[in-house]
């Protein structure tokens, strides 16, 4: 067999990335295809923030490695038994440089998997995962995005915490599970990428109370996050009552790419006087780079502006609206107008249209030379997941 450039081979096991059992089949054809697999087979592992996904026994591989390196006196020391079959021989590969991903519900994968819960008590597991915490910080250097979407904040103790989430360029956060005390620990100096989401899962009322209570303080401090990263980040995701979160750092998004901006205030958005501290701060803003934008139950002034303020690259749109205002059909005109004139490269677009509105669409059709397809709905009350599907021939056969 003619043997393949290793950058071929490379380019073909990475088209093999979400199948595990190919790649496990590679990495046992010769040492080559072995070299060139463990790395992508590793990533495979944490392209999910749910270790469940995976089979019981891959993830005990997996996670039997990590404990080759753990300290093994001192777990023995609690009472703590790691795997029965340990690694004898030297390894390979220095596994710690492929975590890519961290998520503490890996970390309480591990430690359920690896001790029998009935053995140990709160403090002991606590200790196991506090010393499994501790090694990844200081050996995995090539971690880069981490998920805190657990009510777990066990790591923040670690010593170096902070030069850990110093290297972090992709960061997930729960507000339900924060507190700012907690907040203010991470030092995140390099975000490129951030999202934070209330996924208001919580049915612990105590906890519940304690969220709602911290939620303006929490709000401050990741404004001061966005604000210190501004100029790194490229995709913000806020799914929250962003209104709760000062825009001050919108003139200095000049890198931004992506966008997406999920207001949940219960439908409360015509905040006159929040919502004029926004305009402010974005007519004062440029986003050149901007790529897609993404909005729900905003005001339609704010949707303006963001457009107007971008640098004509916008390559999708998505608006919701929820509550229809006196002024809908005025502003849904103006919205089209506003898409056809600063959206030229416009590929995808999903927005509501009013029915007496429809005749504008032509305005897009014209100017948005590149765009495919409308996604729309004429229910301003009702963004139910059922749309209606526009292209420009559609278009044509619908006004004439």
């Amino acid at each position: 067999m003619t043997k393949l450039i290793d950058d071929i081979l490379l380019l073909i096991l990475t088209e093999l990335r979400f199948d595990s059992a190919s790649l496990y089949s590679c990495i046992l054809v010769n040492r080559t295809w072995c070299c060139l697999a463990i790395p992508i087979l590793w990533k495979y592992f944490f392209y999910s923030y749910n270790p469940y996904v995976h089979k019981i026994e891959s993830r005990k591989k997996l996670y039997n490695i990590i404990f080759h390196f753990l300290p093994k006196d001192k777990l023995s020391e609690l009472n703590i038994n790691l795997p029965s079959n340990p690694i004898s021989n030297k390894l390979l590969f220095n596994y710690m440089d492929f975590f890519t991903y961290l998520s503490p519900i890996w970390i309480e994968d591990m430690v359920q998997l690896s001790i029998k819960t009935d053995s140990l008590s709160v403090h002991e597991e606590n200790v196991f995962e506090f010393e499994i915490y501790q090694f990844i910080f200081s050996k995995c250097k090539n971690i880069k995005y981490f998920d805190w979407i657990k009510n777990k904040s066990l790591f923040l103790f670690c010593p170096n915490v902070k030069e850990f989430f110093s290297g972090i360029r992709q960061l997930k956060i729960n507000v339900e599970y924060m507190i700012p005390e907690l907040l203010a620990i991470i030092d995140c100096q390099n975000i490129a990428d951030l999202e934070v989401i209330n996924s208001k899962d919580n049915d612990d009322l105590i906890s519940f109370i304690r969220m709602k209570n911290n939620l303006p303080l929490l709000c401050e401090q990741l404004s001061d996050m966005i604000g210190s990263n501004a100029i790194t980040l490229k995709k913000i995701i806020l799914r929250l009552t962003i209104t709760l979160i000062s825009p001050s750092f919108f003139p200095s998004l000049t890198n931004l790419q992506y966008l997406i901006l999920y207001n949940d205030d219960d439908g409360e958005f015509y905040n006159s006087i929040i919502w004029q501290e926004w305009e402010l701060y974005l007519r004062t803003s440029f986003f050149p780079n901007l790529q897609y934008l993404e909005t729900s139950y905003l005001p339609c002034n704010i949707e303006y502006l963001i457009i107007e303020r971008s640098g004509g690259k916008i390559s999708e749109i998505n608006i919701r609206h929820t509550l229809e205002s006196r002024d809908y059909l005025i502003e849904n005109e103006t919205l089209i107008n506003i898409i056809s004139m600063y959206c030229s490269k416009i590929i995808r677009l999903t927005m509501v249209i009013n029915p007496n509105n429809l005749n504008l669409v032509g305005n897009i059709f014209s100017n948005c030379v590149h765009l495919k397809k409308i996604y729309y709905t004429k229910e301003n009350n009702n963004m139910s997941d059922t749309k209606d599907v526009l292209n420009s021939k559609d278009y044509e056969q619908y006004v004439n």
